[in-house]
């Protein structure tokens, strides 16, 4: 049996669709049904996500019949895939559940695997600044130009308690709330605007954007679960990326505003 029909054995088992292993391992949609559609196996980069996914073993998914030595080199290699996995799990990466997907256009979209903020009142939104806290101090970059984007102490009030947030409604305000998780990984999926830049024109900001702002274009995808709390789909919204340019000549995230939810089908389960 090919490596490509074990994986969709393994998902027929589990009763996996191709968008939650997708969610689970960060690959395309679009290229996992290739997988089954022109007869491939996935790239050998792809293998160890995969197994994590689909609870399998590298022995499982690779060979049907095996030397001990090729068994045990293999489990090895698992054994230090763990490690590292470890390592990001202890450096709090892991435990955000959020996932950066890539949709049939090859544009990429932030999938957020939980609601944890109802964003809806007064208290909610002071938890999600106090969420925001443990981002102050670190920077994260833009992986389409490489520019470094830090976060400053300003942030987390802004992101909160902006007119911008006040004026939200329902979903979007919820959404909001819930973005407050992937921040590092909206940084990472950022396409620059048309124009990018603008001159600052307020006084307040004449040091903090003595260097202007930037906005950046991003995609994020919220879970809608059903009553029986199963994930029936994400619905997706775009933002812009406010980011300003201070006069020690670093950029740093202001907020997220112009929150819409995209008019087309949301991305089912």
């Amino acid at each position: 049996m090919e490596i490509y029909e074990k994986i969709f054995v393994r998902m027929d088992e589990l009763n996996i669709s191709q968008l939650e292993l997708s969610r689970r391992t960060g690959i395309a949609t679009s290229t996992i049904c290739d997988w089954k559609k022109k007869r491939i196996n996935p790239q050998s980069d792809k293998l160890v996500s995969i197994c994590k996914a689909l609870e399998m073993s590298l022995v499982d998914l690779l060979c049907d019949e095996m030397s001990s030595t090729e068994r045990r080199l293999l489990q090895y290699y698992e054994l230090l895939s763990d490690r590292f996995d470890n390592r990001d799990y202890l450096s709090g990466s892991s435990n955000r559940r959020v996932s950066i997907i890539t949709d049939e256009e090859n544009n990429r979209i932030v999938l957020i695997n939980d609601k944890k903020f109802r964003g809806l009142s007064k208290d909610d939104w002071a938890e999600v600044e106090h969420y925001l806290m443990q981002y102050v101090g670190n920077y994260y970059e833009i992986a389409f130009c490489a520019e470094k984007v830090f976060i400053d102490t300003d942030f987390p009030d802004e992101y909160a308690n902006s007119e911008s947030r006040l004026a939200l409604k329902g979903p979007r305000r919820v959404a909001k709330a819930n973005a407050a998780q992937a921040i590092p990984e909206l940084i990472q999926i950022a396409i620059p605007t048309k124009p990018n830049w603008e001159k600052n024109k307020e006084k307040k900001h004449s040091k903090d954007a003595k260097n202007g702002w930037y906005r950046y274009n991003i995609r994020f995808g919220i879970p809608i679960y059903s009553n029986s709390g199963d994930l029936e789909r994400y619905n997706i919204y775009t933002a812009i990326m406010l980011v300003r340019h201070d006069e020690d000549g670093k950029k740093y995230l202001y907020d997220l505003t112009t929150i819409k939810k995209e008019t087309s089908s949301p991305l089912e389960s």
